[in-house]
């Protein structure tokens, strides 16, 4: 776990609760002492700093809060205990709202804050439920223009039925229905960002924004990413953050009700006068490969290095090669100089190795693919550019249809009886493509309910979307798609029935395009076996607020077999480390997750990491196949 208390870089100005800071140079080491911070001791919100905004946002003049979002936030569904505040959303008629749920924010609070640059952080547990919207964001405070002509920046959204991805992004441009955006997003696998607390951050810099999810940075937008360089509005107002969790909405989608109420937890919100180091890398590699981590964003000086990762190499720069076979785990650098000492860590996930285990359409022989529907020119051709990748008699010329946007080939199929395995990385789809004009295009597999979709009702019926990109090079690539997004909830991972394959979208490209073996590959061991073993997913510590001033450690453990299916009722146990030294055991609940919380309180600048000893249930615990068990 990262010292939060010796980490630096880069310049900023900003405004906190009416004080100003001083202009600094880059390189400068960050204040180890948050200059506003939020860490939800005691039994109340601290309403000096946040303001409870109430209603369905009529009083506001944006009903349905601008998103036709369903719900109504209530005082009451704000609260805070045990060093957390917890923001609820529960099926609960008010009025003309059929939810409830919690919004706050800190504009024009006697000690919130409005600021302009900086490095501003939350731990935020986010909720699983069908049709949520958790939202950390900044919005200006009294503005001379209206949104989002004044900016908009959004450290943290995430959707309940896509609670495995995480996005960052900001609003700008001409005033709505002419206003634009542009975002980030970072993918968790196997498992979920919901399964526990993590660090959502951004630092803000003149004409620079980065995203962070722990020690991780995910995405960067500065002007030349917009589509005028002059709707960069970041530096002309001071922001103010906003906490809530909207019900519905164009965004959160479809609500399940059997699922509420849903929880958005906050461990504490901080904001620094400067950034602090962090990392680049993947964080999702494939099995037997080479991966590069840097340490980036540092200040100081005379830095020294020391790395360590699971595999065994290691480093005394500020960067690291790994060499990954198929075991995952914690890749961490500590980094010494004259700002003092700091640690950043990325835990990675090693995706499964797979097989072709099912040909859904290879146009030699019939596939599990029914092909019923296409929107350009199909045609069964003799391969026109045989090859190593690609050697098969026959394959489809298909020439898109410029006319059409959205350009799509469909079929129908009964091959995927669950997509939940495509969801979490141990399944994939593949495909071959052969353009006579090469370049750089967007190919994206979606998975529908064919019952429920229709040409003019999206999201309704759509389960998830699937990404590839095709590199200007000659001859076949075999392209393998990775999880873009979890579409509709109401759509379960067992409703699907049909496949769109969608060639450049949103484009009017008339290219031709030669497509062959459109497979599904699987894991070589995994959710079609039966369960043999445990397998810790994940490991997740914090430092939460215990009262008058001191701190208890926390972490929680997701365990599930083999499959991926959780496991119920296994006994973990574990020991705390850092600033405590306790040892805990407990059983895993329903969704195979358990959380400690040390007996002891600490006060001071301190911090926990974790480690699981044992895990004992119905199968013994694979350590090799684990991620992470010590965080």
């Amino acid at each position: 776990m990262k010292n939060k208390h010796q980490r630096a870089t880069m310049a900023m100005l900003g405004v906190v609760g009416g004080l100003t800071s001083t202009v600094a140079v880059a390189a400068t080491c960050q204040n180890p002492v948050p200059i506003w911070q939020d860490e939800f001791e005691g039994n109340s919100l601290d309403t000096s700093k946040w303001e409870i905004m109430l209603g369905d946002g009529c009083s506001y003049g944006i009903c349905g809060w601008g998103n036709n979002e369903l719900q109504s936030y209530q005082a009451e569904n704000v609260t805070v205990s045990n060093g957390k505040l917890t923001i609820t959303a529960k099926k609960q008629r008010v009025r003309g709202s059929q939810y409830t749920s919690g919004r706050i924010r800190t504009a024009n609070m006697p000690n919130g804050g409005e600021w302009t640059h900086g490095r501003f952080e939350a731990s935020i547990k986010l909720p699983k439920g069908t049709g949520m919207w958790p939202a950390f964001w900044m919005l200006p405070t009294n503005p001379d223009v209206g949104w989002p002509v004044s900016g908009e920046i959004d450290i943290l959204e995430a959707t309940g039925q896509a609670d495995m991805i995480a996005f960052g992004t900001i609003h700008y441009g001409q005033p709505y229905p002419n206003n634009e955006w542009t975002s980030g997003r970072i993918i968790k696998q196997p498992d979920r960002w919901s399964d526990g607390f993590h660090e959502y951050a951004v630092e803000w810099e003149p004409n620079e924004i980065r995203w962070y999810v722990d020690d991780i940075l995910y995405s960067v937008k500065t002007p030349n990413d917009l589509s005028d360089p002059s709707y960069w509005t970041f530096e002309n107002y001071s922001y103010h953050f906003l906490l809530n969790m909207a019900v519905g909405g164009s965004i959160g989608g479809v609500v399940d009700d059997s699922q509420l109420p849903q929880k958005m937890e906050v461990d504490y919100v901080r904001v620094y006068d400067f950034g602090q180091p962090s990392l680049t890398g993947p964080h999702i590699v494939e099995p037997n490969s080479t991966a590069t981590y840097r340490v980036i964003d540092e200040a100081g000086t005379n830095s020294n290095y020391n790395w360590s990762a699971p595999t065994g190499q290691s480093s005394t720069t500020n960067s690291l090669v790994v060499n990954w076979q198929d075991q995952g785990g914690i890749v961490s650098a500590n980094i010494s100089n004259s700002c003092g000492q700091s640690t950043v860590s990325m835990n990675v996930h090693v995706l499964p190795e797979l097989v072709e285990t099912t040909v859904l359409e290879n146009f030699d022989t019939n596939g599990a693919l029914a092909i019923t529907y296409w929107d350009g020119q199909y045609t069964e051709v003799a391969n026109p550019a045989a090859d190593a990748v690609n050697s098969s008699p026959t394959v489809l010329e298909y020439v898109r249809n410029s006319a059409s946007l959205y350009d799509v080939i469909a079929g129908n199929t009964s091959a995927i009886a669950s997509a939940a395995e495509l969801i979490a990385g141990s399944n994939a789809f593949y495909l071959d493509v052969y353009m006579p004009s090469a370049s750089k295009q967007e190919i994206l597999v979606q998975l529908e309910d064919g019952s429920r979709a229709t040409p003019d009702n999206y999201p309704t019926g759509r389960h998830s979307k699937y990404i590839a990109h095709t590199e200007a090079v000659a001859g076949w690539q075999r392209l393998k798609f990775t999880l873009e997004d979890r579409i509709d909830g109401g759509t379960a991972d067992t409703d699907v029935s049909d496949i769109v394959l969608l060639i450049a979208p949103n484009s009017n490209d008339g290219s031709t395009y030669y497509l062959d073996n459109f497979s599904l590959y699987t894991a070589t061991t995994g959710p079609e076996t039966n369960p043999t073993a445990l397998v810790v997913n994940s490991v997740s510590t914090s430092v939460v607020g215990a009262g008058k001033g001191t701190k208890k450690a926390q972490a929680t453990v997701t365990v599930n077999d083999n499959t991926g299916a959780p496991a119920t009722n296994a006994v973990v146990s574990g020991q705390f480390g850092g600033d405590w030294s306790e040892s805990v055991s407990a059983n895993t609940d329903s969704n195979g997750v358990v959380t400690f919380e040390t007996t002891n309180a600490l006060s001071g600048n301190v911090n926990a990491t974790f480690c699981v000893t044992a895990v004992n249930g119905a199968w013994p615990l694979d350590t090799a196949e684990s991620q992470g068990l010590c965080q």
